[in-house]
């Protein structure tokens, strides 16, 4: 049979907190058993008392808890006061202090009363679920922004391509050059928004086989520009088998590694500094990526800490610590393994081995034969509905497709579509727009199948960004063609044959 105290000292144990009691005149303090263990030390071990407790506390937030005893011998106390300590195996933990004065009938504070929680997985698990709200946020933004700049990138290129046909051979050495560095331009345009794209799809729970060599290109377009005005990029790579990931949150770890990695190093000393990227395929057949800069290296007093949650060595409101936690549970979720190595002066390297998939990867349809020469004028010449509620790129489709002297006809709604349709006018192929504002390519597609299945079979789609759940579902499900905006045009022109001849 358990007696009071035995009680109370067991639901400390279950409950990690401890409790202190202070007599603020003589500065005698006594401790629960739960105390010493919560700050990492035997019972008994040390004397109790508060420079005991302070020796603890992590050193950016040691000035911030001596005012807040301060406050508590003035009888000015403000309960609950958070803040980190460190452990003596090096691990950081968050505290929560809970104070009750006792004062003397003249209101001179006599001792003190004070639970001290552990809340360290509390406010990680916060913090996480803020973390991944705030990269929802973010990646519905990133989504929309890529929408909007691919549809005026799609007419940009495909007004590029009219216009180099229009002017004619021979183009002067200048015209030729100022056409080739814009479609240089368009491509780089092109690359960042596909990243924008793949670093939008945040569901950590939507897991595929996946090419870590594409992904790990995505985050260094993505990193690019922070990395050129610090060091030179420097890659080494061999092949790698594909891997069981999400390819944002994959990303993300690479990003962010890349990002430290770039901020480890001094402004200013591009010709002096390297970041090096080295892909392998080790004995086992994992996926193993290392990422070393030239910085400073990580100090050797705080390398235990630097994968725990909250653990920055940056200026408050400059980094929230969770960076490399975030990392660390990413690649340990996906049954992984990171860590690193490091030099004082000569810079860190931080490697990631994934095992390879286990599933194979999903088939993927037969690419259209770019090979096959397009058809002759006579015999491509097709009745085309484009429908696309951008007008100047439903325009420049209409000069694209009228070199191959298609009849081409243009509505700027899915309603004025089905109008078309409902009276009877038939088409060839139908480009469809996928997201619109009024009345989505997918529900046009759905109300076609019920009006003229025979037509629905005949839609090619055209997106500048299949952001939403929904619309990603669709494409996986629907066996139509389609195509990212700005889509190669080559492909294009005979996707629109192809399903012509049908």
């Amino acid at each position: 049979m358990l007696y009071p105290d035995d009680v109370l000292s067991e639901v400390q144990h279950l409950v990690r907190f401890g409790i202190t009691q202070m007599d603020l005149r003589t500065g005698i303090a006594t401790w629960s058993d739960q105390v010493y263990r919560l700050y990492g030390w035997e019972v008994g071990e040390v004397e109790p008392k508060l420079e005991t407790l302070l020796s603890r506390v992590y050193s950016g937030d040691e000035k911030r808890v001596r005012a807040a005893f301060d406050r508590a011998r003035k009888a000015q106390a403000r309960s609950p006061l958070e803040f980190r300590i460190v452990r003596p195996d090096g691990e950081l933990r968050t505290m929560q202090v809970r104070a009750k004065l006792y004062s003397d009938g003249n209101g001179v504070p006599l001792r003190m009363l004070c639970t001290t929680i552990d809340i360290s997985e509390h406010k990680d698990t916060a913090a996480r679920l803020v973390f991944t709200d705030r990269m929802a946020s973010v990646g519905t933004l990133a989504a929309g922004v890529a929408h909007e700049i691919n549809n005026p990138l799609a007419f940009i290129s495909a007004n590029l391509d009219l216009i180099a046909t229009e002017l004619g051979e021979p183009l002067s050495a200048e015209i030729h050059s100022m056409l080739a560095e814009t479609s240089v331009g368009v491509e780089r345009i092109r690359n960042i928004v596909r990243g924008l794209g793949a670093f939008s799809r945040t569901d950590e729970n939507q897991r595929a086989p996946i090419s870590v060599e594409q992904v790990l290109d995505l985050a260094v377009l993505m990193a690019g520009p922070q990395i050129r005005h610090r060091a030179q990029l420097v890659r080494t790579s061999a092949p790698l088998p594909e891997v069981i990931a999400n390819q944002a949150t994959l990303g993300q770890v690479f990003l962010n590694i890349l990002v430290n990695a770039t901020e480890a190093i001094p402004e200013g000393q591009v010709d002096r500094h390297t970041i090096s990227i080295t892909t392998r395929t080790d004995d086992a057949g994992w996926a193993v990526v290392s990422i070393r800069d030239t910085g400073g290296g990580i100090p050797h007093e705080i390398r235990g800490q630097i994968f725990d949650p909250f653990f920055t060595t940056k200026p408050i409101g400059k980094g929230t610590g969770l960076g490399l936690s975030i990392c660390h549970g990413i690649v340990r979720s996906l049954g992984g393994e990171i860590g690193f190595t490091s030099s004082p002066g000569a810079g860190t390297t931080f490697t990631i081995a994934l095992p390879p998939a286990v599933a194979p990867a999903r088939a993927i349809p037969e690419p259209i034969d770019m090979a096959t020469p397009l058809l002759t004028a006579q015999r491509s010449r097709s009745n085309v509905m484009i429908i696309d509620d951008e007008v100047v790129f439903a325009n420049a489709l209409r000069r694209l497709l009228g070199r191959d002297q298609h009849q081409i006809t243009i509505v700027h709604t899915g309603q004025e579509a089905l109008a078309r349709l409902a009276a009877g006018e038939r088409f060839d192929a139908i480009l469809c727009d996928l997201m619109m504002p009024a009345m989505s390519g997918m529900e046009v597609h759905q109300q076609v199948v019920a009006l003229a299945p025979e037509q629905a079979e005949r839609m090619i789609f055209l997106t500048g960004g299949a952001f939403s759940p929904l619309a990603k579902q669709f494409l996986d499900r629907a066996s139509n063609l389609w195509f990212d905006k700005p889509c190669d045009l080559q492909a294009l022109r005979s996707a629109i044959i192809r399903v012509a001849r049908r």
